[in-house]
C-alpha cells in the first residue's frame, strides 16, 4: 500500500475514533458539554419542526429564516428521529461532523501535497484535524462551519486541478509557437492570428463545475459569495496579468477607501459616515477599474520603463479619484449621498496611488521576463471579449441564478430576501448602546484583527492567537506592562518574518499561490470581513471566519515548504528528519486530541432521572404546560423542553415582521397577540438597547430566579 493511502486510512481511523467516542458518551454530555452554542440549536428545532411538517419555524408558529440553507437541508432527515429520542440526532450529527471534518483533512492533504510536498501535506492535515481550536471551531458546535470549510477547500481542490491543466495547455501552447518560429518565422503573426481570432461564446464545462461548487459553498454560509465572485474574475481572465491586478486594485480600492474614513474622522466617528463610504468604495470600484484598463495599468510592467510606468500610474490614480470625487459631489448635490469630508479624496488618493506602485513595482522586480502577449488594452479587448463574456456567462449565471433563486424563495416565503438574523445584528450595530457588544469600536477591530483572543472581531483567529501567546509569553518573562504595544510589535515582526520566507523562493511562492488561489482567497477574505463591519455589525462569531483559517492553514503550508526545503540544501538528512518530526508531531497532537475529548465527553456519570439542563427544572417547574414562553436567545431549552413552547425574543430566529415590530420598539404587542405567558430573561437585559421601554406594564414579579434570570409573568 501506498504511504499516502496509509496516512489517509490513518487519518481517517483517527478523527473518526475520536468522533464515534465521544458519540456514545452520557446523553447530558451533549448539552452540556458538546454542542453549548445556541446558535446550533436554531438549526435542530428548525430542522425538527420541518421534519413534523410545521415549515421553517422554531416555536411552530412564527417562519423564520435565520440560518444558512445547505446546514439546515443536511439537519432535516437527522432530527426527524428527535420525535423518539432527542440525543440520538445529536450523537448521529456528531458523527457526521466528524466525518465530513475528516473529508476536509484528506482534501487539504491531497492540495497541500500535490502543490507542494507530502511530508507538508501530512503536518498540515494533522495539524486541522487535531488542533484544538480548530476543532471546537469546525467540528464541534453543531453549526454550518463544517460544511462551509469542506465545501471551500473541495472548491479550492477542483480549482487546483483546472489551474494546472489550463497552465500545461498554455505552456504546451507556447512551446508550439515558440518551435514554429524557430523553424519558420514568417508563420508566426498568422499562427498568432489563428490563435487569437474571435471565437464563438461556448460553455466552458469545467468553468461549470466550479460554479456549481461556487454555490455550494454560497449556501453553506452566505457571506463566502464575495469570495466565489472574486474567483470567477479569476478564472475568466487566466494568463493575463489582468487576472492579479484586477484583484489586488479590487482590494486597495475597498481596504483603503474604508481605512480612509477611519482614519480622517476616527472609529468614534465613522459610523456617521458609514453608508456614504460603502457609497464611495462601490462608485470607485465602477469608475477605477474600468478606467486602470483602458489606461494600461494591467499591461505587464515590464513592457514599458520604469519613468513611464510611474507616469501612468500617477496620472490613473488622480483620474479615478478625480471622476470618483466629482460623481460623489454630483449625487451629494441631488440627494443621493449625504455629506463627507473632502480631505477623504486626498487620503484615498495617496493610499492608492501607493498600492498601485508597490504593486506593479512588485510585479516588475519579480517578473523574470516579459509578457507573452502583448497586445494593447483595446486590441486585447477585441481578441477576448468573447471568450471573457462567455466564461463570465458560464461562471456567474449559475451563481448568480442560484443567489437570486434563493433570494426569491425568501421573499416569497419569509417576506424579506435574505435571512433575518443578518438584518437583527445589523440593526444592533446602528444603536448607540445596547447588551450585543455593537460595533467595531477600534480601528484594528475593524479589519478583523484583535489584541484579544476571545473577541467577537478576531477574523484571524490563528495568525492572532499565535501572536498573543508570544506576547503573554514574553510578557511573563520579561515583565512588559503594555501588552498591546506588544502585540503589534510582535505582529510587525511576524508578518516581517512571513514576507523573508516568501521572498527567500520568490518562484516557488508565485507558483504555490496561484494554484492555491491565495490571492483571491484573501481579497475575498478581507472583503468579507469589511463587510460585516463597513455599516456597523454586532454579535460577529468566531464560526464565521472559515475562508480566514483556511488562508492561513495555505500560507502556513507554504512557509513550511520552503524552509523545509532550504533546510535540506543545508543537510542531506532534512527530508527524512521532516518526515520522522512530522509523524511524530501528528501522534503528539492526536494524543493531546484524545486527552481533551476523553475529559470533555467522560462515561459512567450518573443523571438517571435528572433533566438535561438545570435550566430545565427551573422554567418547567414554574410554568403550567402548554405555557408560550418568550426568551431571548432560547436555543438549548427551545429544543430539550416538554409541553411548551420557547419563542425568540431577539428576532435572530422569529419572523421578518416580529423585526419590523421589534425595531419599532413593538415587539411585545407581537407577543401579546401570540398569546405568551411568561418571559424568562435577564431583566437587566431589557433596561438597555434594543429592548428600552418595550416591556413596560408588560411583566410581573418574578416569579423564580436562575443565575441572572428570571422567570417573570407577561401580561398581554
Amino acid at each position: 500500500m501506498k504511504k499516502e493511502k496509509l496516512f489517509e486510512i490513518l487519518l481517517i481511523v483517527a478523527i473518526m475514533a475520536g468522533a464515534f467516542y465521544a458519540a456514545f458518551s452520557d446523553a447530558h454530555n451533549f448539552p452540556n458539554r458538546w454542542f453549548t452554542r445556541d446558535d446550533a440549536y436554531y438549526y435542530f428545532k428548525v430542522a425538527q419542526n420541518i421534519s413534523e411538517g410545521l415549515g421553517s419555524t422554531f416555536d411552530g408558529v412564527n417562519l423564520a429564516n435565520g440560518y444558512h440553507p445547505l446546514w439546515l437541508l443536511i439537519n432535516i432527515p437527522i432530527f426527524a428521529l428527535a420525535r423518539f429520542d432527542l440525543v440520538l440526532p445529536l450523537r448521529i450529527l456528531l458523527v457526521l461532523m466528524g466525518a465530513i471534518h475528516a473529508a476536509t483533512a484528506i482534501l487539504l492533504y491531497r492540495l497541500v501535497s500535490r502543490v507542494l510536498s507530502q511530508t507538508v501535506g501530512m503536518l498540515i492535515a494533522s495539524f486541522w484535524a487535531f488542533n484544538a481550536f480548530i476543532y471546537a471551531t469546525v467540528a464541534q458546535f453543531g453549526l454550518e462551519t463544517g460544511i462551509t470549510a469542506f465545501s471551500l477547500v473541495f472548491f479550492l481542490y477542483v480549482a487546483e486541478q483546472y489551474e494546472r491543466k489550463w497552465r500545461s495547455e498554455e505552456s504546451g501552447e507556447f512551446a508550439r509557437r515558440a518551435a514554429a518560429r524557430r523553424s519558420n518565422p514568417a508563420n508566426d503573426e498568422t499562427a498568432s492570428s489563428q490563435k487569437d481570432a474571435p471565437r464563438r461564446i461556448k460553455i466552458n464545462k469545467e468553468l461549470v463545475t466550479l460554479a456549481l461548487l461556487g454555490v455550494m459553498v454560497v449556501l453553506s454560509r452566505l457571506d463566502t459569495v464575495f469570495l466565489i465572485i472574486l474567483f470567477g474574475f479569476y478564472f475568466a481572465f487566466r494568463a493575463l496579468p489582468l487576472r492579479y491586478f484586477l484583484l489586488t486594485d479590487i482590494f486597495g480600492i475597498v481596504f483603503f477607501t474604508f481605512a480612509s474614513f477611519i482614519f480622517r474622522v476616527g472609529m468614534k466617528e465613522y459610523y456617521t459616515y458609514g453608508e456614504t463610504a460603502v457609497q464611495m468604495a462601490l462608485l470607485s470600484l465602477l469608475v477605477s477599474l474600468p478606467l486602470f484598463y483602458f489606461l494600461g495599468l494591467y499591461q505587464h510592467p515590464r513592457n514599458e520603463s520604469i519613468p513611464s510606468l510611474v507616469k501612468r500610474i500617477f496620472v490613473s490614480s488622480a483620474l479615478a479619484i478625480a471622476i470618483s470625487g466629482f460623481l460623489m459631489f454630483i449625487l451629494q448635490r441631488l440627494g443621493f449621498v449625504n455629506g463627507f469630508p473632502r480631505t477623504v479624496l486626498i487620503f484615498n488618493f495617496v493610499t492608492q496611488l501607493l498600492w498601485l506602485g508597490i504593486t506593479r513595482l512588485a510585479v516588475r522586480y519579480f517578473s523574470t521576463e516579459r509578457d507573452r502577449s502583448t497586445p494593447r488594452p483595446l486590441q486585447l479587448f477585441r481578441e477576448k471579449w468573447q471568450s471573457w463574456l462567455g466564461d463570465g456567462i458560464t461562471y456567474f449565471s449559475i451563481v448568480g441564478g442560484a443567489l437570486v433563486a434563493y433570494m426569491v424563495f425568501n421573499k416569497a416565503m419569509f417576506g424579506t430576501s435574505s435571512p433575518v438574523s443578518g438584518q437583527v445584528k445589523r440593526w444592533w450595530g446602528d444603536l448607540g448602546g445596547n447588551v450585543y457588544g455593537g460595533a467595531a469600536k477600534r480601528k484594528y477591530t475593524f479589519f478583523g484583527l484583535d489584541t484579544e483572543a476571545e473577541t467577537d472581531f478576531n477574523a484571524w483567529g490563528l495568525l492572532s492567537k499565535f501572536v498573543i501567546w508570544l506576547r503573554d509569553s514574553l510578557v511573563e518573562w520579561i515583565g512588559y506592562a503594555e501588552t498591546d504595544a506588544a502585540y503589534w510589535q510582535l505582529f510587525a515582526f511576524v508578518v516581517i518574518v512571513i514576507l523573508i520566507i516568501l521572498l527567500l523562493s520568490p518562484k516557488r511562492t508565485i507558483r504555490a499561490s496561484l494554484h492555491f488561489g491565495l490571492l483571491p482567497l484573501f481579497v475575498g477574505s478581507v472583503i468579507q470581513v469589511i463587510s460585516y463591519h463597513a455599516t456597523g455589525y454586532s454579535a460577529a462569531k468566531e464560526w464565521y471566519w472559515v475562508s480566514q483559517l483556511i488562508f492561513t492553514l495555505l500560507l502556513l503550508a507554504l512557509l513550511l515548504d520552503i524552509f523545509l526545503r532550504h533546510l535540506a540544501t543545508i543537510h542531506s538528512s532534512a527530508r527524512t528528519l521532516a518526515y520522522v518530526v512530522t509523524i511524530l508531531l501528528a501522534f503528539f497532537w492526536a494524543k493531546d486530541h484524545y486527552l481533551h475529548l476523553a475529559h470533555l465527553m467522560p462515561y459512567g456519570v450518573e443523571y438517571e432521572g435528572h433533566e438535561y439542563m438545570e435550566i430545565l427544572v427551573v422554567v418547567e417547574e414554574n410554568t403550567e404546560a402548554g405555557s408560550i414562553i418568550g426568551m431571548t436567545g432560547g436555543g438549548n431549552l427551545g429544543y430539550f423542553i416538554k409541553d411548551r413552547t420557547i419563542v425568540n425574543m431577539d428576532g435572530l430566529i422569529n419572523s421578518y415582521d416580529y423585526f419590523l415590530l421589534h425595531r419599532e420598539g413593538r415587539g411585545d404587542e407581537h407577543f401579546a397577540a401570540m398569546g405568551m405567558d411568561y418571559v424568562f430573561v435577564n431583566p437587566a437585559l431589557l433596561m438597555d438597547m434594543p429592548y428600552l421601554g418595550e416591556y413596560e406594564d408588560r411583566l410581573g414579579e418574578p416569579i423564580a430566579n436562575y443565575r441572572k434570570k428570571a422567570v417573570v409573568k407577561f401580561y398581554r
